[in-house]
C-alpha cells in the first residue's frame, strides 16, 4: 500500500478510521486530513447548538494527535480521480490512497426556494447561524420545522425548553412523526409534543417556500413563519458525485462499494460514512462502525493478513426529548423515559472523551 493517504472529512467515520490505525501505522505512511473545521464535532448534538441549550465548546473534541498525521483546514472543491488529486480552496493535494468520509448535506427534494429561505441544523456552521436567528426572535414569533424525523423531534423539544415563548410547528409528510420507528414510540413522542404545545401537522407535502410562508398541498395552502428550519432529509455530499463513474448509486444516491469500502472500478479510493451505500439508514453510529472496519482493512494490508469484515450490527436508536426524558430502541426493545436519555448522554460523552 502506497505511502500518502488523504482523508476527506473528520467526522464520525474519519475519526473512527484514524483511531483504529494510529497505534499501528507504519513508519513510512503519512496521512493528510482535510476538514473545514479545526476540531471534531459531535454532530448528533447540532440540534442543541441551534436551539441554544449547548455552547459550541460542548460539542467539540480535539483531533487525534500523531506525528504522521497532518490536519488541513480547507474547503474541498473537487476530486480529480485520474490525476490522483484533491482540489481545495487553498491547497492541492496528491494522494496514493484516498478516503472519502464527507458526510451528508440537506436534501431539498427540488422544493422551490427551500434552500434559499430555510435554515438548517445539518452542519456546524449552519446550526450556529440558525441559533443566531432564533435568538433574535420576539415572543410569540413562529418557528416552522419542516420534517418529523429524529433531528426534528429533538430540535423542537429542546427549542421549547429554551424558548417557551415561541410558537413551534412541525410539518411531516407521513402519517406520524418518526415514521420509521414503532407505533409505541410514535405515540409517546406525539403525546410529549402535544403536552408541550408543539403543533404537529402530518400528511403535509411542501410544494414551495417563500420568504414569509411555507406552501403545501395541491390546494396551495400555506403557513406563515418567522424562522423556517429544514430537517426533511439528507443526501450524500455532492463532492462525492465524482466517484459515481467508478461505481453505482443506490436509491439514496450513496456510492456502492466493495466489502473493504473500495470503489468497484478504481483501486485505492475508499468511501465510508453517509456517502457509502449500506443496508442501513445513515447515522453517526453507522459511520463510526464503517470507519473502524476500513481501519481494520488497512491494518490487514500492512500486516499481510486476510481481511474478514464482521457484519455491521447497530445497537439501536436513541433520541432526546428535552433534558430529562427520551425514547429509543435497544436490541429491538422499546425504551421510554429517563433511561434512554441517560444512555444516549453516556454514549455521546464516551465518544467525545475517547477521540484524541
Amino acid at each position: 500500500m502506497s505511502n500518502e493517504i488523504v482523508l476527506l472529512g473528520a467526522g464520525y467515520a474519519g475519526i473512527s478510521f484514524l483511531n483504529t490505525i494510529l497505534p499501528h501505522i507504519p513508519a513510512d505512511v503519512h496521512i493528510s486530513v482535510v476538514d473545514r473545521l479545526s476540531n471534531h464535532t459531535i454532530k448528533p448534538e447540532y440540534y442543541a447548538l441551534a436551539s441554544g441549550s449547548l455552547n459550541e465548546t460542548k460539542i467539540k473534541a480535539p483531533f487525534p494527535v500523531h506525528k504522521q498525521v497532518t490536519y488541513i483546514n480547507d474547503e474541498i472543491e473537487e476530486i480529480q480521480v485520474y490525476n490522483h488529486k484533491v482540489m481545495c480552496k487553498k491547497n492541492e493535494l496528491h494522494f496514493d490512497h484516498l478516503i472519502v468520509a464527507l458526510g451528508c448535506v440537506d436534501n431539498y427534494f427540488n422544493v422551490p426556494w427551500a434552500e434559499e429561505y430555510t435554515h438548517s441544523i445539518q452542519t456546524f456552521g449552519k446550526a450556529m447561524q440558525t441559533r443566531k436567528v432564533i435568538d433574535a426572535l420576539l415572543p410569540d414569533n413562529h418557528v416552522v420545522i419542516i420534517g418529523g424525523g429524529l433531528s426534528s423531534v429533538e430540535f423542537a423539544s429542546d427549542l421549547r425548553e429554551q424558548h417557551p415563548e415561541l410558537n413551534i410547528t412541525m410539518l411531516e409528510r407521513s402519517n406520524e412523526v418518526l415514521p420509521t420507528l414503532p407505533e409505541r414510540i410514535q405515540r409517546f413522542v406525539r403525546d410529549y409534543l402535544d403536552d408541550h404545545e408543539i403543533q404537529v401537522l402530518t400528511n403535509i407535502s411542501v410544494t414551495m417556500v417563500d420568504d414569509k410562508q411555507v406552501h403545501y398541498s395541491f390546494e396551495n395552502r400555506s403557513i406563515p413563519y418567522d424562522v423556517c428550519v429544514w430537517a426533511a432529509g439528507i443526501k450524500p455530499n455532492p463532492i462525492s458525485n465524482a466517484l459515481l463513474a467508478y461505481s453505482n448509486p443506490d436509491r439514496m444516491n450513496r456510492i456502492v462499494v466493495k466489502d473493504n469500502y473500495e470503489l468497484p472500478y478504481f483501486k485505492g479510493i475508499f468511501v465510508v460514512g453517509d456517502c457509502a451505500s449500506s443496508a442501513f439508514a445513515p447515522s453517526a453510529q453507522l459511520s463510526h462502525l464503517q470507519g473502524k472496519q476500513l481501519g481494520q482493512y488497512f491494518l490487514s494490508v500492512w500486516q499481510n493478513r486476510e481481511y474478514i469484515p464482521e457484519p455491521i450490527k447497530l445497537k439501536g436508536v436513541l433520541g432526546y426529548l428535552g433534558k430529562k426524558t427520551g425514547f429509543g430502541m435497544v436490541s429491538d426493545n422499546v425504551i421510554l423515559g429517563k433511561v434512554p436519555h441517560v444512555i444516549k448522554s453516556g454514549v455521546l460523552w464516551m465518544h467525545k472523551h475517547h477521540i484524541g
